[in-house]
């Protein structure tokens, strides 16, 4: 996926700190990190699936070459493994697919079970060797060359995998007395698939690191104002649709709250509009800071005015936190001549605090909280006033 023009993307945003700093080690900071490994096991998940299947057809191939093929007891010995172990384990694998309260641990499972597959065809060249058959070795090779690159593992857990089962591979050869050319030549095929797989893995991973960045910057680009990396109007109205209605349902109260810079326009007027985009840059991140909870969200509503709903909370707890928005916005001590309310700049705030009907709206909300901060306005600016719905 393309990066969009960077240029265009609010600089705070983490996908865009993360493209500037790099992750040549795979790994993003703490929070991206996790996001990205749900985006990894949604986009592999699909593979994974397709991979395990495919994985437990050709092991029952092998299966049905062995039957024919194995002398006793060595037969038996190798179906035990195979379907004593293999099969239960890539079944099982198959079916944690389908449970989405799993999904967060299909890199274990995943990993576990390759691991243990690895380990198990290794074990089956040990018992033909012990048995003096010549079973072909290249079978551990396919394996390898399998969970690198179509079982959707990421890198860290392809690499463990891989490595430890060609040392197991060659352990196995030396402790049943295979040793020599033949052996050399054996183990450094294997070696070789490795470092091929390392390489392709982790340039896939790369790659699909790349386009987590690319999904992000382009919907910051869709969903964040640009100047101060807040949700724009379009991305608020969507997310407060989904807080109200889960409200609706769970029947909690929401407070939904407008917000005016006052005095704005004279402020550009006297100190010029770049240090109003300052101005605004400050004041949206202390509004920001009071909206960490996944159903709580704010935004800029349009010039100088921003918008904000906050999900189940009493009306003492969010008018405290308005309150505070007001005092840190005041708190920053930015200078404001022009300004009737203060020497400072400063923020009116008013608030819808209701419980959402079938009958009413998010819109329904915002015009009264418009009412509210037309109502803070008139009595002097720089304070926060609540307006509750009719019963």
């Amino acid at each position: 996926m393309k990066l969009p023009h960077l240029d265009w993307v609010n600089q705070d945003s983490p996908y865009l700190r993360q493209h500037q700093s790099g992750f040549r080690s795979l790994s993003f900071d703490e929070e991206l990190e996790q996001a990205f490994k749900r985006y990894h096991a949604n986009v592999f998940l699909r593979r994974m699936r397709w991979a395990l299947l495919v994985a437990m057809v050709l092991a029952l191939v092998f299966v049905v070459l062995d039957a024919f093929n194995l002398p006793d007891p060595l037969r038996g010995q190798v179906l035990g493994l195979r379907l004593g172990l293999m099969q239960p384990i890539l079944l099982l694998a198959w079916l944690a697919t389908f449970r989405p309260g799993l999904r967060d641990y299909l890199q274990l499972i995943g990993g576990l079970v390759a691991l243990l597959c690895g380990l198990a065809v290794a074990g089956v060249i040990g018992l033909a060797r012990y048995h003096a058959f010549p079973l072909p070795y290249e079978g551990i090779i396919l394996v390898t060359v399998f969970f690198y690159f179509l079982t959707g593992l990421r890198f860290a857990t392809a690499v463990l995998c891989g490595w430890v089962t060609f040392v197991v591979y060659v352990c196995v050869e030396l402790s049943v007395g295979f040793a020599g050319e033949i052996l050399i030549s054996n183990a450094l095929f294997l070696l070789l698939a490795n470092v091929i797989g390392s390489v392709g893995c982790y340039s896939l991973e790369y790659s699909t690191r790349q386009n987590f960045l690319a999904q992000g910057l382009l919907q910051d680009l869709a969903e964040k104002d640009f100047l101060t990396g807040l949700l724009n109007r379009r991305a608020f109205t969507e997310r407060a649709e989904l807080c109200w209605r889960q409200a609706q349902r769970e029947k909690h109260a929401v407070g939904v709250v407008m917000m005016d810079v006052d005095f704005f326009k004279r402020y550009n007027d006297h100190y010029g509009h770049a240090a109003g985009d300052e101005a605004l840059r400050q004041v949206a991140k202390v509004i920001g800071e009071h909206a960490r909870r996944p159903l709580d969200c704010t935004a800029r509503y349009g010039g100088e005015e921003f918008v904000g709903i906050w999900y189940n909370l009493t009306e003492e707890q969010l008018s405290g936190i308005l309150e505070s928005i007001r005092a840190g916005v005041e708190a920053l001590s930015l200078s404001h001549v022009g300004s009737d309310a203060a020497k400072v700049v400063t923020l009116s705030l008013g608030m819808a605090y209701l419980k959402p009907q079938p009958h009413n709206s998010v819109e329904d909300a915002l015009r009264l909280a418009d009412v509210a901060l037309y109502l803070a306005k008139e009595q002097g600016r720089n304070r926060v006033v609540v307006k509750k719905q009719a019963s």
